[in-house]
């Protein structure tokens, strides 16, 4: 309570000015004063937390729906991997978001993180099959590589090229080097040297030596050409004549 600095009586409360003799008080209006600058300051202050609030509440909810959207592509995209990283990365920052506004965590959030989750897992385990499958290709070829290569090591004394040893040639040839542009092949399938030989002196033809190049390719037909050197080899493969008369 405060009383008039002129008059000497007591100042109404929550006024600053005498009812008296109508003086304004000094320290009535300074504490008044005071009192508005603290309020504001603490409405201020509330305000900025309250817009802190909601911006961190936004930024969760964007965060879970990021999770989610991501989560629901990687089915879509499960031979890509990075739906499910970025549905992970997202539930990441989503969590962190929610922890540090304290706010409770979307179960849209979670529910991308498990879609992202089970892809990625279908992604590593398709990805393994591939490759194992990749590999059983190339030791299946290996296999049969090496097996053509004793056909070939019973006829290396002979100097002609009987049909047995032009198809094993021809054979580890496609095998070795690819045919038509399409090098990988552990895909080759359904191998069948069913063409004739033709031999004229030091260079022969091997027509109609039918595959596929992939398992679900339709069947190809290749011509193979060889010459002698110190022994019968593959000079090249293709689908034309070999032209052994020019």
């Amino acid at each position: 309570m405060f009383t008039c600095e002129r008059c000497g009586a007591e100042l109404p409360a929550n006024t600053d000015q005498c009812a008296y003799c109508g003086t304004v008080s000094g320290p009535a209006r300074a504490l008044f004063q005071a009192e508005a600058a603290r309020q504001q300051a603490s409405a201020q202050a509330a305000a900025r937390v309250a817009i802190a609030q909601q911006l961190a509440r936004v930024a969760v909810e964007q965060a879970a729906s990021r999770t989610l959207l991501w989560g629901l592509l990687s089915p879509i995209f499960l031979c890509l991997p990075f739906p499910s990283v970025l549905a992970i990365l997202s539930f990441t920052r989503a969590r962190r978001a929610a922890l540090d506004a304290r706010l409770p965590l979307p179960a849209r959030a979670q529910l991308g993180l498990a879609f992202g989750v089970l892809s990625g897992l279908g992604f590593l385990a398709a990805f393994s099959y591939a490759l194992l499958d990749v590999q059983r290709d190339n030791a299946r070829v290996e296999a049969r590589k090496a097996e053509l290569a004793q056909v070939v090591a019973r006829h290396a004394g002979s100097a002609t090229l009987d049909h047995e040893s032009a198809c094993a040639l021809a054979e580890i040839s496609l095998l070795s080097d690819g045919f038509a542009g399409q090098t990988r092949t552990g895909e080759f399938r359904e191998l069948e040297c069913a063409g004739a030989l033709r031999v004229l002196t030091s260079r022969a033809e091997l027509d109609d030596f039918k595959l596929r190049t992939s398992p679900g390719a339709a069947p190809v037909v290749a011509t193979i050409c060889f010459k002698q050197g110190e022994r019968w080899f593959v000079e090249r493969t293709g689908h034309t004549s070999c032209e052994l008369d020019h």
